[in-house]
């Protein structure tokens, strides 16, 4: 007699595109739900236009179809043009440098000289995008993830890792957006403050985030070097899009090539410090730094031309990715219903003990970033409603505008839908659920953090 044992079907993790239209079907299903509302627009004294707070009213419903979701795919492709086209042409940049070997010789070379302590690696990339983010869009640090692919590969690292040295860095340092333009730039303004006022807090703010973080990362790259089984990706194939072939020691033809990608990065860097960086500036750059790159390092031009343009194949699918997650926030522009979202949630704050508001309005400012994650978009939304929030119930506007900076930074980290981390994560070929699955507790305990900072920053008077 023969027993049939029936094995249990293994679960399957969804793709990130399939969650993104789980969103996308999600956001028409809202319009049908949440009443429509809107705020008129006005220009301020800074000559912004912005909501007026005072003004929102309820109107008739625009419900959008889930079947014709399809057709907010185009106007999401065409929202997020700027950040594709700048993840095209500094891919091409970038991939002339790894063509050349210079970052996989770097990355082995170093490897053998700090076996042991890959600690110290990781703390140094995660504080270096920390402190790059906090100077610039995060966008525009899209395509430097290679640098953290490369750094794990050689030091026997996992992708999670290699991603989270650049992806962890960047959150901190966009979370507390200490001299960002598009961020605390435009709510500095809206709010009538001066550009970055207020920097010293928010500076030492990075602190324990970074700190936390680091470790966080430290303690899991450990623990996979120790049992790979441990693993978010173990037994994945994963199809990294960085050339790891040629993982030779760092030799004498690299110099020139080391030294025109250090001056394209400063040049970058310096651009995003003097307030001119933004994506045209930045695609320049690293086409720029990347021609130079070929010259110096005696491609011949047809060798060039086919290494651009396949460094930059493997784009494509993170582009259709960025495009249909901007079609979320589309959908709910046209089903009205962003504006009721967050006149509701900012009438909540005046029942809040005074040491609880900060915390809750940076709760809701996550909540509202579920819905808009570009820092200017929601800066522009939601900032006009919560100053004169703050205003009532005695918050500074100062303190309002660090919720919005936390709120607008740290949830992005967990969401399919966030350009940046969509970006990266496609970067190493994971899948979005996997890397959930290894983020998901360091972004509650930044949560917390950020709660204990906030309350400290009432009790300061910040």
């Amino acid at each position: 007699m023969t027993t049939t044992v029936k094995s249990k079907k293994r679960f399957e993790m969804p793709h990130s595109l399939a969650i993104i239209v789980a969103v996308i079907i999600f956001a028409c299903l809202l319009t049908y739900i949440i009443p429509a509302g809107t705020y008129d627009q006005m220009v301020n004294e800074a000559g912004n236009t912005v909501v007026d707070p005072d003004s929102f009213h309820y109107i008739e419903a625009s419900p959008v179809n889930p079947l014709k979701f399809l057709t907010y795919i185009y106007k999401g492709l065409n929202s997020a043009a700027a950040i594709i086209f700048v993840l095209l042409c500094c891919s091409g940049g970038m991939g002339l440098v790894q063509s050349t070997g210079v970052l996989q010789g770097a990355a082995n070379s170093l490897s053998k000289k700090i076996r042991g302590k890959e600690w110290m690696v990781i703390s140094m990339i995660t504080l270096l995008f920390t402190m790059l983010s906090s100077v610039t869009v995060s966008t525009l640090l899209i395509p430097l993830t290679p640098i953290g692919i490369m750094l794990a590969q050689a030091l026997g690292m996992d992708m999670i890792t290699g991603v989270g040295m650049v992806l962890l860095g960047t959150t901190i340092g966009s979370s507390t957006g200490a001299l960002v333009a598009a961020s605390t730039g435009i709510a500095h303004t809206i709010a009538g403050l001066p550009m970055y006022s207020g920097l010293g807090y928010r500076l030492i703010c990075n602190i324990p985030f970074w700190l936390i973080g680091n470790l966080y990362l430290v303690r899991y790259a450990a623990k996979v070097r120790k049992d790979p089984t441990k693993s978010f990706v173990y037994g994945l194939k994963l199809n990294v899009n960085a050339d790891t072939s040629n993982l030779v020691e760092f030799k004498k033809e690299h110099i020139p090539v080391a030294i025109v990608t250090v001056l394209g990065l400063g040049w970058q860097v310096a651009g995003s410090i003097r307030g001119v960086s933004d994506m045209q500036f930045t695609s320049n750059t690293f086409l720029y730094m990347g021609l130079a790159v070929a010259i110096v390092s005696r491609m011949k031009i047809n060798e060039m031309c086919e290494k651009f343009l396949k460094s930059i194949g493997g784009l494509a699918s993170v582009g259709m990715l960025i495009g249909f997650a901007y079609s979320i926030s589309l959908i709910l522009k046209d089903g009205m219903i962003l504006d009721t979202i967050v006149h509701e949630l900012s009438t909540m704050l005046g029942q809040i003990p005074v040491l609880l508001q900060a915390p809750v309005m940076f709760i809701m400012h996550c909540l509202i970033n579920l819905l808009i994650t570009s820092g200017s978009g929601q800066a522009s939304a939601s900032m006009p409603i919560f100053l004169p929030v703050a205003d009532m119930i005695g918050m500074s506007r100062q303190l309002a505008v660090l919720c919005f900076n936390f709120g607008d930074g740290f949830c992005n980290a967990i969401l399919p839908h966030a350009a940046v981390t969509l970006a990266m994560v496609s970067m190493g070929d994971i899948p979005f659920a996997k890397w959930f699955r290894f983020v998901w507790k360091l972004f509650a305990i930044w949560v917390l953090v950020g709660c204990v900072m906030l309350m400290i920053g009432t009790v300061i008077g910040y």
